[in-house]
């Protein structure tokens, strides 16, 4: 019988823990976690995404998402407007304490992938992003 802990599931189930908590260790001085940063990213590359829009670029459930949403509005990072196209949705936008938190920890999130990436040569770079790509 296989060791179950050399599975493919178990291993990147492991190594997303791992790193997660990495991540909410080093952001909890700011006080986000690693699934708040994410939003704070997409949206520093596009404003005004719905829930739904947001959701779907994050590949998180709505659900988890407004969550995360709300707890980032009450914190001031992120505000809700009505969409002017559609009143039943909600766009979502940085605050100007959301931009400045996403800039300070921005060079945090690329230095951490960079030195992953450095352990790696050009060639297991790519194909290790190549089976990413082909679990996502």
């Amino acid at each position: 019988m296989e060791n179950f802990t050399d599975f493919v599931c178990f291993q990147i189930g492991a190594a997303a823990r791992k790193i997660q908590n990495y991540y909410n260790g080093v952001y909890r001085q700011y006080g986000i976690t690693l699934g708040q940063s994410f939003i704070l990213f997409a949206l520093q590359q596009k404003e005004g995404l719905s829930i739904g829009n947001l959701a779907e670029k994050l590949l998180l459930d709505n659900s988890a998402l407004t969550g995360l949403v709300d707890r980032m509005e009450k914190e001031g990072l992120v505000i809700r407007r009505v969409d002017s196209q559609d009143r039943r949705v909600f766009l979502i936008y940085l605050t100007d304490k959301g931009r400045e938190l996403a800039a300070t920890i921005y060079p945090i999130a690329r230095e951490f992938n960079h030195r992953m990436l450095r352990e790696l040569s050009d060639e297991q770079q790519k194909a290790f992003l190549v089976l990413m790509n082909q679990v996502l």
